[in-house]
């Protein structure tokens, strides 16, 4: 699968084996990725310590600390989010720790962030979202929200 710019996409899986699949795809074409995950960058920056592209990762996490993006600040995460996008117009930014972000806000503030967020990316053309969450963290109605504001939505039926 080849991303179209300016989408955003849903990636529905157990763990993010597809998402990163995708990533590796683009991140060896050159382009800026901005990775925010429920877990540590040392953690994520293991799984793709083969590459020599240009990926930031940051951790959705209350620690002061550069590699982190407090979660409970929904205004932090979309500054960041938008001045990445800001400063790289053929960027990518993943987002994997929704349901952090829902924890600390509650859903509704969520989606109207990543509603901004898909906004964002259609005016920045070149851009790409990509959301990877585990379906069984979110209840049906929540998925559908989702799914009805991402361009495109990928389930993945594989399990780790």
């Amino acid at each position: 699968m080849d991303f179209k710019n300016g989408k955003m996409y849903l990636i529905e899986e157990r763990v993010p084996l597809r998402t990163h699949q995708f990533l590796r795809k683009e991140l060896a074409k050159g382009r800026p990725t901005l990775y925010i995950s429920k877990h540590s960058p040392s953690q994520l920056m293991n799984q793709f310590t083969d590459l020599n592209e240009p990926l930031t990762a940051k951790w959705l996490s209350p620690r002061p600390n550069d590699e982190c993006i407090p979660p409970m600040n929904l205004k932090v995460f979309e500054d960041y989010l938008h001045g990445f996008l800001s400063e790289n117009e053929n960027g990518i930014v993943v987002l994997n720790g929704l349901d952090v972000l829902e924890m600390w806000n509650g859903f509704k503030p969520v989606l109207n962030v990543m509603k901004n967020a898909q906004r964002k990316i259609g005016e920045n053309c070149g851009s790409n979202f990509i959301i990877s969450l585990d379906p069984k963290d979110h209840y049906d109605q929540q998925l559908k929200m989702l799914e009805k504001i991402s361009d495109e939505v990928i389930v993945s039926n594989v399990e780790a």
